[in-house]
């Protein structure tokens, strides 16, 4: 309406020749004074409430105050979407210098809050544990379990021996005759590395005492029994018994031929010459 006014009013002045007289209308010209004087006013208005806004200083946390606290501070509220756009990607005020970082905030509003920031520690987020590590790493009474002595039902209770592996565990060990190191327990069936690490601080070995096979007595199946002494090696020690009579020593098995020295040092632990 104003444009209209204006265009109206200016046109005859722009075309008019310069003998002519001009009336104007004096009361189009009224209407378009105190449009102008309205739009000036309202803007210097704007400009008196928002320079003459109540400023409001208090302690507080920059990590913690929302938007209407900030404007109570007497920050813009562009610089407020900054700040809290900053802590919504997880940014968080260490200092009370950090609100100088902020982009946009003049120094003289960063002068004028500094003396009134107040930082509390940030909290920790805690989460709830999963069913698997409510347990805790050491289960009194079990750090000393003695994989030579220790029966199945004891061995249930290790975290990480779930059925059947206790009794595997106990049977692999009276097939073995015993255990000379931590390290044959991955020979159990269904015992892999993971197990192990998991189980291996809950278990020791304190006395050694192993169940030995007599060579001079022991048949070939009896000796083919034992997990370290495959059926051709049994056969082996059997004939050369036969052959040459009794074994005096252990030691004397490496007369067989094909014999490894590493099978030989594997399995002479779990052999004797006498009951």
């Amino acid at each position: 309406m104003l444009i209209l006014i204006v265009i109206l009013y200016t046109i005859p002045i722009l075309y008019h020749s310069g003998k002519v007289d001009i009336k104007t209308d004096t009361a189009v010209d009224k209407q378009i004074n105190e449009l102008f004087t309205n739009d000036s006013s309202s803007e210097d208005d704007d400009k008196d409430k928002s320079s003459k806004r109540a400023i409001e200083m208090f302690a507080f946390d920059p990590n913690t105050i929302d938007s209407l606290e900030w404007e109570r501070l007497g920050i813009p509220e562009k610089t407020i979407h900054t700040i809290l756009h900053y802590r919504n990607k997880g940014g968080w005020f260490k200092d009370t210098g950090d609100i100088r970082k902020i982009w946009g905030i003049k120094k003289e509003d960063a002068d004028r809050l500094i003396p009134f920031i107040t930082i509390r520690e940030k909290e920790k987020k805690t989460y709830p544990k999963p069913e698997w590590l409510k347990k805790k790493d050491i289960v009194p009474g079990l750090a000393s379990i003695d994989i030579n002595t220790a029966v199945a039902e004891d061995m249930s209770n290790i975290p990480g021996m779930k059925y059947p592996l206790p009794y595997k565990v106990a049977a692999y060990r009276e097939k073995l005759g015993g255990f000379l190191t931590m390290e044959q327990l991955k020979e159990v069936p269904g015992m892999d590395d993971t197990i192990y690490t998991a189980i291996r601080k809950y278990l020791m070995i304190s006395d050694i005492i192993l169940k030995k096979i007599n060579i001079n007595t022991a048949t070939e199946d009896d000796l083919s029994l034992h997990p370290y002494i495959s059926r051709s090696i049994a056969k082996a020690i059997f004939i050369y018994r036969e052959q040459h009579g009794n074994y005096k020593k252990v030691e004397d098995i490496r007369k067989i031929s094909f014999l490894k020295e590493e099978v030989y040092k594997k399995i002479a632990p779990y052999l004797s010459v006498s009951d």
